[in-house]
């Protein structure tokens, strides 16, 4: 019995949950055409999908640590909140509506929540259950650029280094898409791409600000012996 309810468990929270929404990532300018994106939120379910749209200030602390902050102030989302039919699509718009004179880039996420479901029979405490993305919106002035410096590195286990990043830029750093060189006199090694995912913690340094990354690195490479080059 137990290997049913699981089962019927799983066909409900496959129909009741799958959703998709594109893109994940992207970037408006504070002013003009370009600070307006379109996001589209897909019901790939069987039943109608409610959700509802936020927007949040992304801080990012020395270790990695992400933190949100509501804001209702800088964007214009419409609909903030709207019911998909099933197999349907709907068409978000997101207008920047903030500081339109920013000296330097600054990062959102943008949520995309279920509206949580009443279970009704199904779960009689009446706890519910939703789904929620959280896209990455960076509000870019026009000109801006990011300027990478390498700080520091150092052997933090076996198999992985710490290494001290700074963005002395005006313009995010999107980490998980550089390349990362590492070298010894004997051995050189790339990684990028789905490789760098893997190996890196930190994948977002913001303008003006430093933090620690670890990276994952095979053991024949030391930190201590080995050079480091990061390429945007």
């Amino acid at each position: 019995m137990r290997y049913v309810i699981f089962f019927i468990y799983t066909i409900f929270s496959y129909s009741a949950y799958a959703f998709q929404v594109k893109p994940m990532v992207f970037e408006v300018q504070p002013t003009g055409s370009q600070s307006q994106q379109t996001m589209r939120v897909l019901n790939d379910s069987n039943v109608p999908l409610t959700i509802e749209i936020s927007a949040y200030n992304l801080l990012i602390g020395k270790s990695g640590t992400e933190t949100l902050k509501p804001n209702e102030d800088d964007f214009l989302i419409i609909p903030l909140t709207t019911i998909i039919p099933p197999g349907k699509s709907q068409s978000v718009i997101i207008r920047y509506i903030g500081d339109p004179l920013l000296s330097a880039s600054k990062a959102y996420r943008i949520a995309i929540n279920q509206v949580v479901v009443d279970l009704g029979s199904l779960n009689k405490s009446g706890v519910g259950m939703a789904v929620s993305f959280k896209t990455l919106l960076n509000v870019v002035p026009k000109e801006a650029e990011a300027k990478l410096v390498i700080k520091g590195k150092q052997q933090s286990a076996r198999d992985s280094w710490n290494v001290m990043l700074e963005n002395k830029g005006n313009k995010y750093i999107r980490l998980s898409k550089s390349k990362w060189i590492i070298k010894n006199k004997d051995k050189k090694m790339v990684l990028d791409g789905e490789s760098l995912n893997k190996a890196l913690t930190g994948k977002l340094l913001l303008p003006n600000s430093n933090c620690e990354v670890t990276i994952k690195v095979p053991s024949q490479f030391n930190a201590d012996n080995s050079e480091l080059e990061v390429v945007l």
